[in-house]
């Protein structure tokens, strides 16, 4: 019960403590603040490949990336009254494909789901 008032304190903190140059800022009452939370799936959101493949590579089935969230993009979410992004989905996934280059190992096939990788 303590984390959940300490969350929402933080939260409320953050969002009244926020401001933009040359606006005046007001502090909304508790009824007015209202949290609205956009949760994304990163390697989705960017994504305009429609193939699907099953057991596609990442060429063939395509992936979003974090620069997708571009400012038009991220200025979109907002104007859909949104408040916080809640990135899902972003941690190391069992995957085929080969980045040694910059010192990612490819794991091991049978523990791989789908040639792209999968979080689930």
């Amino acid at each position: 019960m303590k984390r959940a008032i300490l969350l929402a304190l933080t939260m409320g903190t953050l969002l009244t403590s926020c401001t933009t140059p040359g606006k005046q800022q007001t502090i909304p009452d508790k009824e007015e603040m209202k949290i609205n939370v956009y949760q994304v799936f990163t390697r989705l959101f960017g994504n305009t490949n429609t193939t699907n493949k099953e057991w596609g590579t990442l060429e063939e089935n395509g992936v979003g990336k974090f620069n997708d969230f571009n400012d038009e993009a991220l200025e979109a979410i907002k104007d859909l009254g949104i408040t916080h992004v809640w990135y899902t989905g972003v941690l190391h996934h069992a995957m085929v494909t080969d980045y040694s280059e910059i010192g990612i190992p490819g794991d091991d096939p049978d523990v791989v789901k789908g040639r792209a990788g999968s979080p689930y």
